[in-house]
């Protein structure tokens, strides 16, 4: 009965005293609290330029960054902020310590004031270190688009499209028309080949009526080369193959992939091998 009953008071004790023990301890650590939390605080800073230098290298290259990316941004600094309230609040108030002192040098009245700063800077802490360990899950910053054409937006030809509104409606019949892959316009140099294809691409664009859309001009002096490199920069496709063979297969590949694209080969003015250049169609 003994054993029990000490047994027993050991642990009403154990239930009494932790509660009683905390506070004289965030209030023994206030110090080492802060100088914790601010080590973190350059934990994170060094991440966070870390990133940024990756996500200005990124938009010198025109790609366009990972949203989460920049809510982790607008994170640290809302964080940071959070810390350094905490801590310019503290230094004021340890500055206005009364003459009397009561514990470890602290006037009585701030005694409450520094029980909370060193609980928040304790649980500050554990909050910076998480968002620290956040940005080692990026796989990545940014990621590529497909560059825009400067004269999709613009307009200024489109009152000269009012008298061949049939001719763009039968581009836009043809090509909505699943058993056919192409659509060719022909003519004459200086009729308005070029034009009626770029008035077509903005109507498209428009009535989102394909999911990608590539403008390519193709020379005279035909470079299957050229082309291929031409269509997978309209499509952000980076080639590793040194032979117009391999090209064409991987752009294949990146082609066949797309749901619906549509690819406009403009200024053609002799035979060109689509296979050669890696465009696909049903028959191939």
């Amino acid at each position: 009965m003994t054993e029990i009953a000490i047994s027993v008071a050991a642990k009403v004790a154990e239930y009494l005293v932790a509660p009683i023990a905390r506070p004289f301890g965030y209030l023994w650590n206030h110090k080492s609290n802060f100088e914790n939390l601010k080590n973190e605080v350059k934990k994170l800073e060094g991440r966070r330029d870390y990133v940024r230098h990756s996500v200005e290298d990124a938009r010198r290259n025109g790609e366009e960054i990972e949203k989460h990316v920049e809510s982790w941004l607008d994170n640290v600094k809302n964080t940071i902020d959070e810390v350094s309230e905490l801590i310019n609040g503290d230094d004021h108030h340890l500055k206005q310590q009364a003459d009397m002192k009561c514990f470890k040098g602290f006037s009585c009245t701030n005694l409450k004031k520094l029980y909370q700063h060193s609980q928040k800077a304790a649980r500050l802490k554990a909050g910076v270190a998480g968002v620290r360990e956040e940005a080692g899950k990026f796989e990545k910053v940014s990621y590529r688009t497909i560059p825009e054409e400067t004269w999709i937006e613009s307009s200024n030809n489109y009152k000269a499209f009012e008298a061949r509104k049939y001719i763009l409606k039968n581009i836009i019949d043809a090509l909505s028309n699943p058993d056919i892959d192409r659509v060719g316009i022909y003519g004459m140099g200086g009729i308005g080949k070029t034009t009626l294809a770029k008035e077509f691409v903005r109507q498209s664009k428009q009535d989102e009526l394909f999911g990608e859309i590539a403008f390519v001009q193709v020379s005279q002096t035909l470079d299957i080369k050229k082309i291929q490199e031409e269509i997978a920069n309209k499509l952000s496709l980076e080639f590793c193959e040194k032979t117009d063979s391999g090209r064409a297969r991987r752009l294949c590949d990146r082609l066949k992939k797309e749901e619906k694209i549509l690819l406009v080969l403009d200024k053609i003015w002799g035979s060109l091998d689509f296979e050669k250049v890696g465009i696909p169609f049903e028959s191939n």
